[in-house]
């Protein structure tokens, strides 16, 4: 039992230094003249999942263009850090579920958790040629995750990179911003992000676009 105690807490560890030091010492510059094409393979390249989720095919290949849609994201930790989660649903005005994912991500504290997830819906966004052309509202219950992305000021030096991608998918694409909303207006991706959380398993699922 102390063994397995033990081996625990040094597997979370582990997780924590592969994460430092993906932010430290990976090559995250995309340039001064910053295109999309860059800055999408930036974002794929730091997405905080690491590439554990199979990702479901999109069944219908038809165009959002001018759709006025809300992606809802949310970050939980279980400490201050704890075992952390990310989740998120995109949705149109009409409640119409295009998008959902649940991720557990290395022991954080919430508002670094609630950036990831900021972050990864920007992937998700960039990462879908179907969305191209949509206005698209990504929408937070943290009011510091929220400001630190729209440009005020961050003292969180462990999160520069990720909001220095975020800002800048936000000037490459017009039809992009991030809100604050209310916790009662957030809680289908607060739950998504408990669940993530508690490791019942990662998941990312695309519905029927047309």
């Amino acid at each position: 039992m102390i063994f397995r105690g033990i081996s625990a807490n040094l597997g979370k560890t582990f997780d924590i230094i592969k994460f430092r030091v993906a932010l430290w010492f990976k090559n995250y510059g995309v340039g001064a003249e910053t295109d999309l094409s860059l800055l999408m393979l930036g974002l794929k390249e730091r997405c905080v999942d690491f590439g554990k989720a199979k990702k479901s095919k999109i069944k219908v290949m038809a165009s959002l263009s001018g759709s006025q849609l809300y992606f809802h994201v949310n970050g939980s930790s279980r400490g201050k850090p704890g075992d952390a989660g990310i989740g998120s649903v995109l949705r149109d005005h009409g409640n119409k579920i295009f998008c959902l994912f649940s991720f557990s991500v290395v022991w954080l504290d919430c508002v670094t958790a609630e950036v990831l997830a900021i972050h990864r819906g920007c992937q998700l966004i960039v990462d879908n040629q179907l969305l191209n052309g949509s206005c698209i509202e990504i929408l937070s219950d943290s009011k510091t995750a929220v400001f630190w992305c729209n440009d005020e000021d961050i003292r969180n030096s462990s999160l520069v990179i990720f909001v220095y991608d975020i800002r800048q998918l936000l000037l490459s694409l017009s039809g992009l911003s991030i809100k604050f909303v209310s916790r009662d207006a957030n809680s289908f991706a607060d739950c998504l992000a408990k669940n993530g959380s508690s490791g019942v398993g990662d998941r990312l699922e695309w519905s029927d676009f047309g």
